[in-house]
């Protein structure tokens, strides 16, 4: 979970590219996946990550984590 500070912290939040929910940086999972023949990083919720959401283009293993 997020500390308290960082829930305060409006510049450690990210949007999860897959539910558009807010996230604290804490909690989310970056993934590489390609976009227009380029590498991109795609912010998601542990939620999603751990729910099969993959960006398009990804390739390798994402362990579980935590919610």
């Amino acid at each position: 979970m997020p500390s308290e500070k960082a829930k305060l912290n409006k510049a450690l939040m990210a949007t999860c590219v897959a539910c558009n929910k807010p996230i604290s940086t804490e909690s989310a999972v970056s993934l590489t996946g390609i976009e227009d023949g380029h590498q991109k990083q795609y912010t998601v919720c542990n939620k999603c990550a751990n729910g099969g959401w993959r960006p398009p283009g990804f390739v390798g293993m994402l362990s579980f984590r935590r919610e």
